[in-house]
């Protein structure tokens, strides 16, 4: 499983999620809920792109 896979079921995740918040309190949270989200799993893929970076230098190499 590629990163565009995992990254496919974990908003498929998020999406089932938000609709059960947007059933118990509305749309607006969860849209928030759904930002906050995103913006996290985006936060951590783009972080561990940046770790696994093997083409820049690094002094721990």
């Amino acid at each position: 499983m590629d990163a565009i896979d995992e990254r496919f079921a974990v908003y498929t995740a998020i999406i089932f999620i938000c609709s059960a918040i947007a059933t118990l309190t509305g749309v607006v949270a969860a849209t928030a809920t759904f930002i906050i989200m995103v913006l996290g799993v985006e936060l951590a893929y783009w972080c561990g792109v940046v770790i696994d970076d093997y083409s820049r230098n690094s002094a721990l190499r």
